[in-house]
């Protein structure tokens, strides 16, 4: 796992080689025998993600029961030749403990792979040199701008093995095409619950070995574990979020509380920004840190959009800007972020967080505009089975609504052209609708559900 400084990645740091169990050593002292693999060393959790240009690099984590000796990785080129591991490349990996309960500790690790070849398909798998996960595959993405597509989800949050599974396989069913899943927040009902964790990992599945996840963190995921003292630099996301996800660290300088919470990623011609709304929200932090921390990550989303070389522009955060769940409205947040993305031309921002669907009009300054005028499409979206009430407060903004549902996103992008598509889980199509940029930047919307 990273041990950058102020990452609080893990409560133990190991050494890729400090590890031996005592049984393990004696075996081999005695009888000079080989290890033989462990079920308590069978890699579960594995979520690919990356941490920098993922059209050369990709990043894997990864979990055992039991702390292994030296984790590791293999990667070779894709083939139909079962004999990868003999042109395999083995990558060392960085690992940890976390306590797990009644005493018990279970091994975390995180394997980088660099140097990648673009628009390449790669064959890989993680363990410790003698227990092995399946080989499992990835592509990296291209290096120019190339059609596309990705999902979107909203909160999983709750029952999540047990319903939220039935939309990730839905989704995969309709799209296993997707090149990412983006997650928009309370991947989990809190973040400090391993178990909650396990639950994540496993409604996924295999998805979350062959396609990579990204993700912001909501409100649910920032739970701290009863008796956490705070850093007198703010909040500290508990080290499961870092443990499970392999993501950028290229937020706002000084910030270490953003660290892998906030961060920008460009794949085949767009900028997709994560960030991290929690501070908006948060009503008991200090005034002051609150200010000194927002500032810096307004700053830092200006410089992001304003560098963007790429025809679109996605922004991902769990607030929504027109709050359409419950009785809520994050006035705070609005403040802040919507002159930004009025002035930088935001295409689209999906949110989570208040268990409803809703797909705004064509939007600027807070009023709607002309389909054809500059402005941003904001939707929120919800995955799990948890559902709230509509709020009305800005049902007028709204172009589709739809509660008491299950939903994923479907998102095609190519350089003039985006297609969203919004399914319930029975593979109902709920919304559609169509994005087109002409030769001088300017954008277009089509809705194509209801029709026109």
């Amino acid at each position: 796992m990273r041990n950058d400084a102020g990452s609080g990645k893990l409560r133990v740091i190991l050494s890729g080689a400090c590890l031996v169990t005592a049984s393990m050593l004696l075996l081999v002292l005695l009888v000079g025998a080989e290890p033989e693999p462990s079920l308590f060393h069978v890699p579960q959790r594995v979520v690919l993600s990356w941490t920098d240009d993922p059209a050369r690099t990709q990043a894997v984590t990864w979990r055992t029961e039991k702390p292994v000796d030296g984790p590791r990785a293999q990667i070779a080129a894709m083939s139909g030749n079962p004999g990868l591991e003999k042109t395999a490349v083995v990558v060392q990996g960085l690992g940890g403990v976390i306590e797990v309960g009644a005493g018990e500790i279970a091994g975390h690790y995180e394997a980088r792979f660099e140097n990648l070849t673009p628009g390449t398909a790669y064959a890989y798998r993680v363990g410790d040199g003698v227990t092995w996960s399946p080989w499992y595959h990835f592509q990296t993405a291209a290096a120019q701008a190339e059609p596309f597509r990705f999902l979107y989800f909203g909160d999983a949050q709750n029952n999540i093995a047990s319903l939220c599974s039935r939309v990730f396989q839905t989704a995969f069913r309709h799209a296993p095409d997707a090149r990412f899943l983006l997650h928009a927040g309370d991947l989990v009902n809190d973040g400090y619950d391993d178990r909650a964790w396990g639950e994540w990992c496993a409604a996924l599945g295999f998805i979350s070995a062959w396609i990579p996840s990204m993700a912001v963190a909501g409100n649910h995921d920032w739970h701290q574990a009863p008796g956490t003292t705070q850093s007198p630099t703010g909040p500290m996301i508990d080290p499961l979020w870092r443990m499970h996800l392999a993501l950028p660290l290229n937020g706002p300088e000084e910030a270490p509380n953003l660290e892998e919470t906030t961060y920008y990623f460009d794949y085949q011609g767009v900028r997709i920004v994560c960030l991290d709304s929690n501070l908006y929200a948060h009503d008991k932090l200090d005034p002051r840190l609150l200010e000194s921390i927002s500032t810096r990550k307004e700053q830092w989303l200006r410089e992001t959009l304003q560098s963007n070389p790429h025809p679109w522009t996605i922004v991902v955060h769990h607030h929504p800007i027109y709050s359409v769940g419950k009785d809520r409205d994050n006035s705070r947040l609005r403040d802040a972020l919507l002159p930004i993305y009025d002035e930088y031309g935001v295409d689209l921002v999906l949110q989570g967080h208040d268990h409803y669907y809703a797909r705004s009009h064509k939007l600027r300054g807070g009023e709607i505009v002309a389909a054809d005028a500059p402005g941003t499409i904001y939707v929120v979206s919800v995955s799990g089975p948890k559902m709230y009430s509509l709020n009305r407060k800005f049902e007028y903004l709204m172009a589709v609504l739809r509660g008491e549902t299950q939903m994923f996103q479907i998102i095609d992008v190519e350089p003039g052209r985006l297609a969203f598509k919004a399914y319930s889980v029975t593979g109902e199509l709920v919304d559609a609708f169509e994005l087109h940029r002409n030769a001088s930047g300017e954008t277009a919307l089509k809705n194509l559900l209801p029709a026109e």
